[in-house]
């Protein structure tokens, strides 16, 4: 038998709400780099996910110059 989402996502995830400002969410991140956050789930005020923000959005967004900005920022398939 196959092994279950359930049993290996993270349980308590830290989370933002869509009006968080970047620089928070890259202080966040930079702040839990330890626990491997890869990832920061996006969630409204009923607590529903509307998206997830990655390094490399921050990237783009934060720090365009540099090489992961750059691809960040790219089209997909290029």
């Amino acid at each position: 038998m196959a092994q279950r989402v359930g049993a290996v996502m993270t349980r308590a995830p830290v989370t933002a709400e869509p009006l968080t400002s970047v620089t928070v969410v890259a202080r966040a991140v930079e702040g839990v780099r330890e626990h491997a956050v890869r990832r920061t789930p996006v969630a409204d005020d009923g607590r529903h996910a509307v998206g997830i923000v990655s390094p490399a959005d921050l990237a783009v967004e934060c720090d365009p110059g540099p090489a992961l900005g750059t691809v960040s920022a790219a089209r997909p398939d290029q």
